[in-house]
């Protein structure tokens, strides 16, 4: 018995000005799957990460994540609906720096999905506990060590409830003590089944 991938990527080309960066990339990732892109710097992996988001459009090909054919979205509508199911972790932590981070993570349900203020801020007292953080809630960015923000970042991304997870090299920018840290977190949600 065989079924449908949840992502499946078919032959998708993408260029900026003369410089082709995806050339023809196709790969299937079935639902709780989690894949590693590995290649040198510049070769398009954060390219990647960016058209299957709808971050940025391909010039050909097709992306499908579970219902949505990303490479056809046009409307903002369409975007955020996707956005609620594939969220992304970037590099930089991309934190607002006058918020807590508690605030951080509610963000988006709240303003984004019109979700219950009560009901988001119950589920982000919980991620912050799952990305082994509780007790700072009330913290800035400023107040957080680098590890600790890409936490945060990681816990905002949950508060989604994406069926997909997009990392982009998210702990390149970390000590290696601090690597441990996020990538202790990530095993934990492949482990819990998320598509990674």
């Amino acid at each position: 018995m065989t079924t449908e991938p949840y992502i499946s990527v078919k032959d998708i080309h993408k260029s900026f000005g003369n410089a082709e960066v995806l050339k023809g990339i196709s790969f299937d990732i079935a639902k709780g799957e989690a894949v590693c892109i590995i290649g040198p710097s510049g070769s398009g992996k954060s390219t990647l990460l960016r058209c299957l988001n709808g971050l940025a459009a391909v010039d050909r090909g097709s992306i499908r994540i579970g219902n949505h054919n990303v490479h056809a979205i046009k409307t903002d509508q369409d975007r955020i609906a996707l956005r609620k199911d594939v969220s992304m972790v970037f590099q930089q932590y991309n934190l607002f720096p006058h918020k807590t981070a508690l605030e951080n993570i509610m963000m988006a349900p709240v303003h984004v999905l019109k979700q219950d203020k009560q009901e988001v801020e119950a589920r982000a007292h919980a991620l912050l506990a799952k990305v082994r953080l509780a007790g700072k809630e009330q913290h800035y960015p400023g107040e957080l060590s680098g590890g600790q923000q890409q936490r945060v970042a990681i816990a905002r991304a949950l508060a989604m409830r994406p069926s997909v997870m997009l990392f982009d090299e998210v702990t390149s920018a970390l000590d290696p003590e601090t690597v441990k840290e996020v990538l202790v977190t990530i095993r934990e949600l492949v482990a819990d089944g998320l598509t990674c």
